[in-house]
C-alpha cells in the first residue's frame, strides 16, 4: 500500500509539472504569436482594448430619460462633424431645482447664465454617462451648485461615429463652444478622468492654439502622459511568467488571469 501511495503522489506531481508546462507554453504563445498576430490582422481591436466603448454598461439604458437616474436632467445630442452625434445629459444645479418644476430645455439654456460654475465631465474608458459611479459624481456636483454635463463620445453609448483620440477633442470643442455661447460669463471647468483627462487638455489647447480662448479652469483625476503609458500601468497588464510558474497555488484561474495580462502588455507595447 506504501509504495502505490507513493506512486499515486508520484503521477500527481507528474501531472501538475506537465500542466505547469503546457500553461508556459500557451503563455508564451499567446504573448509571441497569437495577440501580435490577431492584432496585426485586426488593427481595430488594439483600438477597442484602449478605449473599452463597447462595454456600454449599464446595458438597456434609455438615454434619452436621464431622469431615470438623476434628478432635473435632460438629454440632448449635438453634432460635431458629419456622421458625427453624441450624447450628452445636462443636469442642472440643486440650488435651481424648485424653479425647474415643468421647465423645457429652452429655460435650462437660460439657467447657464446663472453665475453657477459649469462642469464639462469626461469620463475615463469603458461604461456610459449612466455608470454607476459617474451617476454619484454627477450628483456630487450637482448638489454642491454646479451644472454638469456628462458626455459619451463618440462610438460610446448612444453616440455615433468611430472612436479616436482626434474625435474625442472634436466633440468636446463642439460641447464647449455650444456651453460657452450660452453661458455668458460663468465658469467653466473641463473635468477630465482616467481617459478623460487627456481629452481635457488636448481641448484646452486646441483652444488656445485655434481660438485664442484660455479655459477657466482644468481639473484632471488620474491622469496619465501617453496612451501608451496608461495601458502598460493597468492592473491588467502587471504579470510575472515566473509567479506563473512557481507559484503554489497555481490554478486554471491563475493561468486565465495571467493570460489576459499577457494581452494586456502586448497591447501596451503596440500602441
Amino acid at each position: 500500500m506504501g509504495h502505490a501511495a507513493s506512486s499515486d503522489g508520484f503521477d500527481g506531481e507528474l501531472l501538475n509539472y506537465i500542466s505547469i508546462v503546457m500553461a508556459v507554453l500557451l503563455y508564451v504563445f499567446i504573448i509571441y504569436v497569437s495577440v501580435p498576430l490577431t492584432i496585426r490582422l485586426f488593427p481595430s481591436l488594439l483600438q477597442k482594448f484602449v478605449y473599452l466603448n463597447f462595454l456600454a454598461y449599464p446595458f438597456g439604458v434609455d438615454y434619452k430619460n436621464p431622469e431615470v437616474f438623476l434628478k432635473n436632467t435632460k438629454n440632448f445630442y449635438l453634432t460635431s462633424e458629419p456622421g458625427v452625434t453624441f450624447g450628452i445629459w445636462y443636469a442642472l444645479a440643486e440650488n435651481r431645482w424648485k424653479e425647474a418644476e415643468g421647465k423645457d430645455f429652452s429655460w435650462y439654456e437660460e439657467a447657464l447664465t446663472d453665475d453657477n460654475p459649469i462642469i464639462i465631465y469626461l469620463h475615463g474608458n469603458g461604461g456610459t454617462r449612466a455608470t454607476s459611479h459617474r451617476i454619484r459624481f454627477i450628483k456630487t456636483m450637482s448638489g454642491g451648485g454646479f451644472h454638469v454635463f456628462a458626455v459619451d463620445y463618440r462610438g460610446y453609448a448612444d453616440s455615433t461615429g468611430n472612436p479616436s483620440e482626434e474625435g474625442f477633442t472634436t466633440d468636446i470643442l463642439c460641447l464647449y463652444n455650444w456651453v460657452k455661447a450660452r453661458s455668458g460669463n460663468s465658469t467653466i471647468i473641463l473635468w477630465g478622468h482616467s481617459l478623460g483627462t487627456g481629452i481635457a487638455t488636448n481641448t484646452a489647447r486646441r483652444l488656445k492654439e485655434q481660438e485664442g480662448i484660455i479655459v477657466d479652469a482644468i481639473i484632471l483625476e488620474a491622469a496619465y502622459t501617453t496612451i501608451r503609458d496608461a495601458a502598460a500601468t493597468i492592473p491588467m497588464s502587471k504579470v510575472s511568467l515566473g509567479t506563473l510558474i512557481f507559484s503554489s497555488t497555481y490554478t486554471f484561474g491563475t493561468f486565465y488571469v495571467a493570460a489576459c495580462q499577457a494581452v494586456a502588455k502586448i497591447c501596451a507595447w503596440l500602441i
